[in-house]
């Protein structure tokens, strides 16, 4: 994500590099499947899931401080950020209002916005599926997202958006749109918990459920081939290997996740559980582990980093070596910061 946003020419490889997808669907839906699994192992000792609203209220805490230094930083020392605060400098005092209720967001200030506002509502509805009694409970819980979802396609966001005043920026990422990446990784972790309990439930007492569950997973098994075959397809096609016209803008999204870029990003999460099954240990890389285990102080020094890197010249900033060796001196550092932030034992 941080060679992505350090732009070419590394990005002109790595951005949608396997298909019409970008890292951020990853980062979403890591973050709901992650957040189910924590959710459940915390159920008994928390049932209200509390430490879902103390992780908001320390995400909304490291959003305001970059906020705010960053328009600093753009007000005294590097007068060429200023142009992404423009709002603020014209209207300081509303501006600074409608941040902290997280609907003005400046550019590359968008994301963790997202994330309070995902993690307040899961906090109450994270409880509900880890209750789900059987799979369809949990496929029931996850249609309100989906239905969500195709608001967006058709223009929930623009409608809300009209409520307010037109000066505010209300980010990239439409919440209506990537909500629905969040919840579906919450919704594949809390099916997934339910299908292997009543496999587990299976071993030991023969019940109808429990067929059905395990013939649930071998379904999907066996549906892997087919999954392969769209990716690769998906992947050809994106990078015009394959004689086709490219889809319209509609399908592919980034903004309002279009359909054929939310399949295949899935198809990519099916293959990947796929890789993990056969190969579980192929994907475990203890630099990653470290980084992921610090992801809060990371991406938000990423951000920085990202502003930093618009603010200088162009002669260094397009030309190489630096727009090779900068890039990569940045994701050391984050993992330097990540190193840092590790308890020491």
């Amino acid at each position: 994500m941080t060679l992505d946003h350090f732009g070419k020419p590394i990005s002109h490889y790595l951005y949608q590099c396997f298909g019409y997808f970008s890292a951020a669907e990853g980062f979403f839906f890591l973050s709901g499947f992650v957040g189910m699994l924590a959710a459940t192992s915390k159920q008994a000792k928390d049932p209200s899931q509390a430490w879902m609203r103390s992780r908001a209220a320390r995400i909304w805490k490291y959003h305001c401080a970059t906020l705010i230094s960053l328009c600093i930083i753009a007000a005294w020392f590097l007068p060429s950020l200023a142009a992404n605060f423009k709002c603020i400098f014209q209207h300081p005092l509303e501006s600074l209002l409608w941040s902290a209720l997280l609907i003005n967001t400046p550019e590359w200030l968008d994301v963790l916005p997202l994330y309070v506002v995902f993690l307040i509502l899961g906090s109450v509805l994270f409880p509900l599926f880890v209750k789900a009694r059987c799979k369809t409970q949990v496929f029931l819980l996850w249609l309100p997202s989906l239905a969500v979802w195709i608001g967006a396609l058709l223009g929930l966001r623009d409608a809300v958006n009209s409520l307010f005043p037109s000066w505010i920026h209300h980010g990239d990422f439409d919440p209506f749109a990537w909500q629905f990446i969040y919840f579906t990784g919450a919704a594949v972790a809390a099916w997934w918990k339910r299908a292997k309990s009543e496999e587990n439930a299976h071993s030991s007492s023969a019940t109808e459920p429990a067929v059905k569950s395990s013939n649930a997973v071998r379904v999907i098994q066996k549906l892997t081939p087919a999954v392969l075959v769209l990716l690769i397809f998906c992947f050809l096609w994106s990078h015009q290997f394959i004689p086709l016209q490219l889809p319209t803008d509609f399908w592919t999204n980034k903004v309002h996740v279009g359909p054929l870029r939310f399949a295949n990003f899935f198809c990519f999460v099916m293959a990947i559980g796929w890789i993990i099954r056969t190969w579980p240990a192929a994907l475990d890389f203890k630099v990653t582990n470290l980084i992921g285990r610090h992801s809060l102080d990371v991406y938000t020094a990423h951000i920085v980093l990202i502003y930093f890197w618009f603010a200088t010249p162009g002669s260094i900033r397009y030309h190489a070596p630096w727009n090779v060796l900068v890039p990569i001196a940045a994701c050391v550092f984050l993992w330097t910061l990540s190193r840092i932030r590790e308890p020491r034992k």
